[in-house]
């Protein structure tokens, strides 16, 4: 794929950071499952308009509390691997940036529902 003139190996470095960072990877989905739990309690307790992502709020109120929030994760997934995607090394930098990322958002969602 070329962007710009400059030729992007997008699927090689895909593969290259699933192989290299396959723990990342791990670590990203888990933190996405309680994200996705701790994000579904607080809508609960809050309701979607406490929703700090906007896209995800949009999402929410959209198409509905759960599949919203699904939906926003998703696109995060989609973000990671197109970042990831676009350059081999710092595509991972934005991969560690999600992981801290949805670590804050569980940490904060526990704590207001505490």
């Amino acid at each position: 794929m070329k962007i710009l003139g400059e030729q992007i190996a997008f699927r090689e470095n895909i593969a290259f950071s699933l192989r290299r960072y396959l723990v990342w990877w791990l670590i990203l989905v888990i933190t996405m499952a309680y994200d996705i739990a701790t994000t579904s309690a607080f809508v609960a307790k809050y309701g979607s308009d406490a929703e700090a992502n906007t896209i995800t709020r949009w999402l929410m109120t959209a198409v509905g509390g759960d599949l919203g929030n699904l939906a926003g994760k998703g696109l995060q997934l989609v973000a990671v691997i197109g970042f990831v995607g676009l350059h081999r090394r710092l595509g991972n930098i934005f991969l560690l940036f999600v992981i801290l990322l949805n670590c804050w958002a569980v940490v904060i969602n526990s704590l207001s529902l505490a």
